[in-house]
């Protein structure tokens, strides 16, 4: 299984790289682009706000539940 694996992989993984960083971009930005590029950081940053907000109880409960697991490990120690 490892024989096909690798004869699969060896020529897929260079084709990747290659396709995926091409040696030249011939590209440009916009006067648009700079607003487009910030209202998605300003989208990405809300969004994220919310759902931490709407998670709270869960995200709370998870890091108590981490803290305490920490204390008791330090406990076992001893």
């Amino acid at each position: 299984m490892k024989f096909f694996t690798r004869l699969i992989m060896v020529p897929v993984a260079p084709a990747f790289f290659y396709l995926t960083f091409p040696e030249t971009a011939n590209a440009w930005l916009d006067q648009g682009a700079g607003s487009t590029i910030i209202q998605v950081f300003v989208a990405v940053l809300v969004g994220g706000l919310f759902a931490a907000n709407h998670f709270k109880h869960r995200i709370r409960s998870l890091y108590n539940n981490l803290r305490s697991k920490g204390k008791e490990g330090e406990a076992s120690k001893d």
